[in-house]
């Protein structure tokens, strides 16, 4: 074969690799949307976070997680329901939000770890941290229940004074009222609820111990700590999509039988089919020349079935010969790693050998090249 045929078929491969990652695309991104993945690998990143090795699961870690989320830290459950996190998504399947800032994960983790009894947050924040007691209310309870009893007993006693009577009174209008802002504040108990991990709870805590008990300070720190998973979060994402790439990319090669291994023997052999690929990729690109759009996704299939149906009419470049099932399986892992790699990939592959296609050349005193090749350059267009 001349450098020009082996070009050639080079491109055809491409262009195919080109059109089945785009369909594969297609599919994939009806999944991811239909699972909402994104918020799925969002909430394992953010579990990752709020969560010990010991609770949480390493299914999170693996392409499954694009259709469920394994969590059930209390944590990262308590981080969820919030208000601030819990109305970013929207009703129905899918409800937990995609894309959470650094600011709004701040302040919602402080907002949550600073509600407590405590009158200061600072305190609270500290107490959720384990480095102070929490304030218990059952001995505030236990004060309030011993004054109503002791101001029942004054004012049955004849000898009780007014003034022990209004003293006792104030006394219990206080901490009643304490204990009611107290309870307003808070709410429920998170303290006994949270279960933040000890490695989670040291994590913190030195963000808290570096911040100087400055809330603000802690809150920017928290900033970092989080824009820092979140690059991580993102290469999550893009490995368990791309493997689930690779298996519907093995799919979609044995529906159509798209064998790599005999394509490029078809190729090499079919110049009729050869050109018929390269024109189609120069056509491709020609109307394309911003790169893989939005709107490529869908006309692409066009683009199969009408270079699919002309092929047809030949010898057929996707083959049929099923009389060895290894080659065949062989030959659709080879294209289902090659759908793996993305379109973009494929469109500045054919772009860059579209360019160079028309500056190889065949000798023209090519003894064995006489007749019906002699021709100096083959060009598209």
């Amino acid at each position: 074969m001349t450098g020009l045929t082996v070009l050639d078929v080079f491109i055809s491969l491409v262009f195919i690799y080109l059109l089945y990652s785009l369909f594969a695309m297609t599919v994939i991104e009806f999944i991811t949307s239909s699972f909402g993945s994104r918020s799925k690998n969002l909430q394992t990143g953010i579990d990752r976070l709020l969560a010990d090795d010991n609770q949480s699961s390493k299914w999170n870690h693996t392409f499954l997680n694009l259709f469920y989320s394994f969590s059930t830290n209390a944590f990262t459950q308590f981080f969820y329901k919030h208000p601030s996190i819990k109305y970013l998504g929207h009703k129905g399947i899918n409800t937990k939000p995609s894309y959470i800032s650094a600011n709004r994960f701040s302040s919602t983790l402080v907002d949550i770890l600073k509600k407590g009894y405590h009158e200061e947050s600072t305190d609270n924040i500290s107490a959720s941290l384990g480095q102070i007691l929490p304030f218990d209310l059952s001995e505030l309870e236990a004060r309030i229940d011993q004054l109503k009893a002791d101001l029942k007993d004054l004012k049955s006693k004849p000898s009780s004074s007014s003034f022990e009577i209004e003293a006792t009174q104030e006394e219990l209008d206080f901490l009643k009222n304490d204990l009611q802002k107290r309870l307003q504040r808070f709410g429920e108990s998170f303290h006994e609820d949270l279960n933040i991990g000890p490695d989670t709870k040291y994590q913190l805590s030195s963000l808290w111990n570096k911040s100087e008990n400055d809330i603000e300070k802690f809150q920017s720190l928290i900033n970092h700590w989080f824009e820092e998973q979140m690059d991580r979060i993102s290469g999550w994402y893009k490995r368990k999509v791309t493997f689930l790439t690779f298996l519907v990319g093995f799919i979609i090669a044995a529906l159509f039988n798209v064998d790599t291994i005999h394509l490029v023997k078809d190729l090499s052999q079919n110049e009729t089919m050869r050109t018929l690929l390269v024109d189609s990729a120069q056509e491709f690109i020609a109307n394309n020349p911003d790169g893989i759009t939005e709107n490529m996704t869908s006309e692409q299939r066009d683009y199969i079935s009408s270079v699919k149906k002309e092929m047809d009419q030949y010898t057929s470049v996707l083959s049929n010969n099923k009389e060895d099932n290894f080659p065949a399986i062989l030959g659709w892992l080879i294209s289902a790693f090659a759908f793996s790699l993305g379109a973009p990939f494929w469109f500045d592959l054919l772009n860059k050998l579209m360019k160079v296609r028309p500056s190889i050349q065949i000798p023209a005193n090519n003894p064995e090249k006489k007749g019906s090749e002699d021709v100096i350059t083959k060009a598209i267009g």
